[in-house]
């Protein structure tokens, strides 16, 4: 990433200084997965998912978000219309969940985020087979939106203590519309671990889940920067449940909408947080789908976890 670049990142609309972001690392995938991991807190793997069918997922998501009338004619430019009847043809909490779902069902984007690509590779990371999280966390991010800092842990820890987060792009994420980041070295921070570990957001909901100290302030006091990437279609990243990450703002200038989906993977024999497996998995609150802020329309949604 050149200078220019860097300067198109920012937070909460606040510009990142340069110097505070570094590359990601692209990950050896005939090499040890697991030991790459362990050294740098995560996996950036390149073309591990088939591109046409990545492309088939986005054009599925962006026509189900046209006929909601949030995205523009042609569907597949992906530009938000600033618009949506969402809300009309789902009033209440529960369709907005229900339609949410659905569009996380749908085929194309399953052939991709639980497809036979990456169960390989997490079976190869795990060196046993490998299984995955029924419930999947697909987003669809306007300009403006971001994902604030935070850990995975407190949100899903009640069952295997080897699960790790795979975040999907779902369609090319450039330095201008709003990447993924990680904290450099944060999976070793043993004080972020000590502050969470443990920490259900469902059992005690008056502790937060997220980190609340500002991205830069928290790497400028861990010494540590923000590393990011150009994604395009087929890469994803892995992490595990102690890796501090979020997302850079959406500053895409011509309205396009960035769209990503995270999927949670561990070995077939561990135990799985009930709340996110199973056929008609309940998530947080009971809520299904609906406990997702991308279950409601784009034009009402802020930071998304």
């Amino acid at each position: 990433m050149t200078p220019e670049q860097t300067h198109s990142l920012s937070l909460n609309g606040a510009a990142v200084p340069p110097e505070m972001v570094g590359g990601l690392v692209p990950a050896n995938p005939k090499g040890d997965l697991a030991q790459q991991l362990e050294q740098r807190g995560y996996l950036f793997l390149r073309g591990v998912h088939n591109a046409n069918e990545v492309e088939a997922a986005r054009l599925e998501v962006l026509r189900r978000l046209a006929d909601v009338g949030e995205i523009k004619a042609p569907a597949e430019d992906g530009i938000a219309s600033g618009t949506s009847s969402r809300r009309e043809a789902y009033p209440t909490k529960q369709k907005l969940g229900e339609f949410w779902r659905s569009v996380s069902d749908g085929p194309a984007v399953r052939a991709v985020i639980n497809g036979p690509r990456i169960t390989r590779t997490m079976s190869q990371l795990f060196r046993e087979p490998a299984r995955h999280f029924t419930f999947a966390w697909l987003r669809a991010m306007a300009t403006g939106r971001a994902s604030p800092l935070h850990i995975d842990h407190p949100y899903m820890n009640r069952g295997s203590d080897r699960l790790v987060t795979c975040w999907t792009p779902l369609c090319d994420i450039d330095l201008y519309n709003g990447p993924l980041y990680i904290l450099e070295g944060s999976h070793e921070w043993s004080d972020i671990r000590q502050a969470f570990e443990g920490h259900d957001v469902d059992r005690d909901p008056s502790r937060p889940g997220h980190i609340e100290e500002a991205p830069i302030s928290l790497a400028k006091r861990k010494s540590s920067r923000l590393l990011t990437a150009d994604f395009v279609r087929g890469d994803c990243l892995i992490f595990g449940m102690f890796t501090v990450h979020g997302s850079f703002d959406n500053n895409a200038t011509n309205g396009a909408v960035r769209l990503s989906c995270d999927t949670r993977f561990q070995p077939e024999a561990d135990p799985m947080d009930e709340r996110f497996s199973g056929p008609d998995p309940r998530a947080h609150n009971d809520l299904g789908y609906a406990c997702l802020s991308a279950s409601l329309p784009m034009t009402e949604t802020g930071a998304l976890r």
